[in-house]
């Protein structure tokens, strides 16, 4: 990055990066050890950075342009109109995951790249991966929708197999057995009104 005549380099290697989007998510930090700690992981921490608030907003609006994806999958409008986050995944607590899934596919020890990879042949590579592999089967797990399983032990299956794979970790037995029950009542209610608008509302 330069800065009135002067390049300050940025380390965007991809752990700098998950660290920053974990750092983001730490209740225990308040916005200004979160902004201490950020330019250190980018910037190291014997870097004299100028005594500029210019300086800070342009790097910030530099480092967001290249983590342009969000870590917490799709976005969807809300009731509200604004955007809600539907978090598919966690990069920590998909980690061990996504290490076999490149190391599978690519053959690249992630744990032999720290500090190299750039962040944004990182995340090609991540959203490179293929169907068969293993943080793409717990995805798909996690994306199915267990409604629509008629069969009760497929269904049963299903709902235990996304129970520990969830991304913000395991429920218990009441929370399975409500969300069961939810997603049973929804569907009754559709199939209720489906049944009255073929009969015309009748």
């Amino acid at each position: 990055m330069a800065w009135h005549g002067k390049v300050y380099k940025v380390n965007l290697a991809f752990d700098h990066v998950l660290l920053f989007l974990e750092m983001q998510e730490d209740t225990s930090l308040d916005e200004f050890q979160k902004f201490q700690q950020t330019f250190k992981l980018f910037f190291g921490e014997n870097e004299s950075l100028p005594n500029d608030p210019d300086f800070y907003e342009k790097a910030m609006e530099q480092i967001s342009k290249e983590i342009t994806d969000s870590p917490y999958g799709t976005t969807v409008k809300n009731d509200d109109g604004g955007v809600e986050t539907t978090k598919q995944f966690d990069y920590k607590r998909d980690a061990g995951a996504i290490y076999a899934s490149f190391f599978d596919q690519y053959g690249i020890d992630l744990n032999k790249e720290r500090g190299k990879m750039h962040w944004s042949i990182f995340k090609a590579l991540f959203d490179g991966l293929g169907p068969k592999t293993y943080f793409q089967r717990i995805l798909s797990i996690r994306q199915e929708d267990a409604s629509k399983i008629k069969d009760p032990t497929a269904k049963n299956e299903l709902v235990q197999a996304q129970n520990y794979y969830a991304v913000d970790g395991a429920k218990t037995e009441e929370q399975l057995e409500q969300e069961s029950l939810n997603s049973d009542s929804l569907s009754r209610l559709f199939d209720s009104l489906l049944e009255q608008a073929k009969k015309g509302g009748n």
